[in-house]
């Protein structure tokens, strides 16, 4: 005996809801496709160069907005972030590419200061994990990023010699940060001075010490 076919109302709707679950993925594959073009389009408009796209950045499902990591063709060391996102029906762009950009002035401008606490020192800065506001534009220039707080400038120093107590040293990280408020600068960091005694470091808005503490 023949088994009957299912039909009717309940065969339409599985069949509906098939196509609807198919649609829809396909709809958020091109979606995606769609913004990630549209950052590698937005990078290459704003600083006049080709990016290519390399993941994904950040765990965001489920989050407000889009965000990917990409790498510039003509300097493969470079790799940048970028998020999009869309806010009261604006749609904005983020990304950290300035800090490549301003990456040897900023160490040029700390180390000055820091020569002056410290005696001969190798000055790092650590480009960031997260984006700029988008108000940061390409003609920013390094004084104007280390006064703004929106850009956490991170720095690791590395003094020559390496003489003195902890208290010493802190004394020393309490002048260099007096100088870099009398300039204006917001910064965060660590003074290196032995594998074992790292200075860490974080000023607030007003420059004051969030924290100044030895890594344990």
């Amino acid at each position: 005996m023949k088994k009957p076919v299912i039909k009717g109302r309940c065969g339409q709707i599985v069949l509906m809801a098939a196509i609807l679950t198919i649609s829809a993925v396909m709809g958020c594959g091109m979606r995606s496709e769609c913004e990630k073009d549209n950052m590698l389009f937005f990078m290459k408009d704003k600083y006049g160069e080709e990016f290519d796209y390399v993941e994904s950045y950040a765990g965001q499902t489920g989050k407000p907005y889009t965000m990917i990591r990409v790498v510039s063709r003509d300097h493969q060391e470079r790799q940048a972030l970028v998020r999009f996102m869309e806010r009261e029906g604006k749609r904005y762009y983020e990304d950290n590419y300035l800090s490549y950009l301003l990456k040897e002035e900023l160490e040029q401008k700390i180390s000055a200061l820091a020569k002056q606490c410290f005696g001969e020192c190798e000055i790092r800065y650590k480009i960031p994990d997260f984006v700029f506001p988008y108000e940061f534009s390409t003609d920013m220039t390094a004084e104007e990023f280390l006064k703004d707080p929106r850009s956490m400038p991170q720095f690791f120093i590395y003094p020559e010699d390496k003489a003195g107590q902890r208290n010493d040293w802190e004394e020393r990280l309490v002048d260099f940060q007096k100088r870099n408020v009398e300039n204006g600068y917001r910064i965060k960091g660590m003074l290196r001075i032995t594998d074992t005694d790292e200075l860490l470091f974080s000023m607030d808005e007003e420059g004051n010490f969030r924290y100044m503490r030895w890594k344990v």
